[in-house]
């Protein structure tokens, strides 16, 4: 019996990789899609949104915001 898709089971090199050769994409998503997010993110280049130290330099943004 699988249990985990072949996504789940990647080596963690492989999907770290992919998940931020995919994060600028969901960033520019959310700066398009949302006005909260396109204000707060404001100066923000999400094809620069890339690596874990780009995605740390991003401001926290908390619910009530």
């Amino acid at each position: 019996m699988k249990f985990f898709d072949t996504l789940e089971t990647r080596d963690p090199e492989q999907r770290e990789r992919e998940l931020f050769a995919a994060l600028p994409k969901q960033v520019a998503h959310a700066m398009q899609h949302a006005a909260a997010f396109a204000d707060l993110y404001n100066g923000v280049d999400a094809k620069q949104v890339n690596s874990r130290a780009a995605l740390a330099s991003l401001p926290v943004i908390r619910k009530h915001e």
